[in-house]
């Protein structure tokens, strides 16, 4: 009779494999209701039988004499073994389910979406997520943070902030989760394209909402329904669309937002949004139900720092970076003209390499990122004329 067993001693499994071999199960074990023993059957051979030679050609003769491994094996040197009875792999534990919450993490977001006075495709794609558990995406691998430090070296002081944040969050569970943070700098030194490679690198969604000139609150929190062309905000918007409930909401240029009050003002919405126990309780105007928005990373830009409210400043992590000097401009020039050629669609291959003396030119005349980028643009035009001209004159001769 072949069957399965696992062996236990102390109540501990000691091994971890399933043995399937011949052996005699004790009377007692195999004994059935009418008393009869299945293994004293004569169609059950027993272990004498077992050894004997067959007449059957089931085996190839180099294999005849091969013993039986199993043949031996002694179960004597096991005490207090028990046969662990069959598992159901439906069934699911409390320490199943954490472990699983470790692995996956996840949030309820939209706690209540009513459909109260209208129910067109933009609720009902609301109604669907409706006490849906939704991802929670984890901190970034440590080669994030090298890998920005290759490319934004003058920005050295926020990658360090933003490793620190996630350095921390790594050590606990593991959920990416970033204190408000406002990047303060003069313009051109690629504050904005750090916050994007970062979300980028780290593979979580992200949105870049430009305050310049808005004054609306609506940009944030959405319209009231009642409205036949309300729309609901950008942040609940964003993770309707990636169902992850930790997304990174880049605010650019946040020092130039309006003072107007006509719809509510962005800073204060904003005010509410950062704080995480409003946030938790969040009641969106165009879903008409409560919402947990605690989890929305939220990182800013400035160019000045002056204009902001107090408020404000006493929510977030200010970071300062000053202008790039022509070292760091001179770092950046290769990875510029790359960008620049990639967007033209010129493959690795076709960019050429500058020299040093033109490199030390364009970094002279160059004292932010923006003007760097038209200076590679300029000489990769002339780069692909110089080459237009050669091509026409093999023509020609």
């Amino acid at each position: 009779m072949r069957l399965p067993l696992f062996y236990v001693k102390d109540r501990t499994i000691i091994t971890s494999v399933v043995f399937s071999f011949w052996f005699d199960y004790p009377e007692s074990i195999c004994s059935t209701a009418d008393g009869s023993n299945p293994l004293t059957d004569e169609t059950v051979m027993d272990q004498k039988d077992r050894n004997a030679p067959s007449n059957k050609k089931t085996a190839s003769p180099e294999h005849a004499d091969t013993p039986d491994p199993l043949a031996n094996f002694d179960l004597s040197e096991f005490e207090d073994y028990s046969a662990v009875p069959r598992l159901d792999i439906g069934e699911s534990t409390e320490q199943d389910e954490a472990l699983l919450q470790s692995l996956f993490p996840t949030r309820v977001v939209f706690h209540q979406v009513p459909t109260t006075g209208r129910n067109d495709a933009v609720v009902q794609a609301f109604v669907r997520l409706e006490k849906t558990a939704l991802h929670l995406r984890h901190v970034p691998e440590v080669r994030v943070f090298v890998q920005l430090r290759a490319e934004f070296p003058w920005l050295e002081e926020t990658i360090s902030v933003l490793d620190h944040a996630c350095m921390l969050a790594r050590r606990g569970n593991g959920i990416l989760r970033l204190a408000p943070l406002l990047l303060v700098g003069p313009t051109g030194i690629g504050k904005t394209s750090l916050l994007r490679r970062f979300c980028e690198l780290a593979e979580v969604p992200y949105l870049v909402i430009s305050a310049g000139g808005a004054s609306d609150s609506m940009l944030l929190k959405g319209a009231n329904r009642a409205w036949s062309t309300a729309q609901p905000g950008a942040v609940i918007r964003l993770i309707q669309q990636t169902e992850v409930a930790n997304p990174v909401i880049i605010i650019d240029e946040v020092d130039k937002c309006g003072s107007g009050n006509q719809n509510g003002n962005l800073i204060d919405t904003l005010l509410q949004l950062i704080e995480p126990s409003s946030a938790a309780m969040w009641h969106d105007e165009f879903l008409l139900g409560r919402t947990d928005l605690s989890g929305v990373n939220y990182l800013m830009t400035a160019n000045q720092s002056d204009q902001l409210s107090g408020p404000l400043l006493s929510r977030v992590r200010t970071v300062r970076q000053g202008f790039m000097c022509s070292k760091d401009l001179l770092r950046a020039l290769p990875q510029v003209v790359a960008q620049v050629a990639q967007s033209y669609g010129w493959t690795a291959e076709q960019i050429p390499v500058m020299d040093p003396h033109t490199a030390q030119r364009i970094v002279s005349a160059s004292t932010d990122l923006r003007k760097l980028y038209r200076a590679a643009e300029v000489w990769l035009r002339i780069i692909a004329e110089h080459e237009v001209g050669q091509d026409a004159g093999r023509v020609l001769h």
